[in-house]
């Protein structure tokens, strides 16, 4: 078998190469259309939980449907745009992330101290910022900056947060460096 194989692509070289073209462009398309499959399924969960959210805990849905609390949104909103913007140093979205995980109390937490780190940033690419430093540090253990909201604070107060974040423009522009 394995000769006869070797003999076959001795003999039709061009017909080997053919058929691994076409092996490779069959792969391809297979994961296109299951990459494509999957995007659908994942847009069509997320709808549900999103209407499933409103329905249980109408309360918390700005804050999974706010574009401040997505951790990758301050990096959308850059591509997309192609400019400038004004946008936190790491140093200071960590700090500002501490800030919040500091406030966490056992028996009680800290609710002045988070509103004043969030009435401290000035738009939604800042508050996205901070929730991405605050999903990444080790301490945190990989857990989001809106579960922790919803979790450990009250209905009133997530919606105070809510306020404070809603009054925010989602990004500010850079000036133009001056000539």
């Amino acid at each position: 078998m394995k000769a006869a194989a070797i003999k076959l692509a001795q003999n039709n070289s061009k017909a080997l190469i053919i058929g691994g073209v076409v092996a490779i462009a069959g792969v391809w398309v297979t994961v296109a259309v299951v990459n494509s499959r999957r995007k659908k399924r994942d847009q069509k969960a997320i709808a549900f939980f999103s209407e499933l959210q409103r329905d249980i805990a109408p309360d918390t849905v700005g804050l999974v449907e706010s574009n401040a609390f997505d951790i990758r949104y301050w990096e959308n909103i850059g591509k997309k745009l192609k400019k400038p913007m004004y946008m936190l140093t790491v140093a200071s979205a960590k700090t500002y992330a501490k800030d919040i995980r500091d406030s966490w109390g056992v028996f009680d937490d800290d609710e002045d101290k988070i509103y004043s780190v969030f009435r401290a940033l000035k738009d939604q690419v800042q508050v996205s910022q901070v929730a991405y430093q605050y999903y990444i540090d080790p301490k945190s253990n990989k857990i989001n900056l809106i579960d922790d909201l919803k979790s450990r604070l009250s209905k009133d107060e997530v919606g105070q947060v809510l306020e404070i974040v809603k009054k925010m423009p989602q990004y500010r522009l850079a000036d133009a460096a001056k000539k």
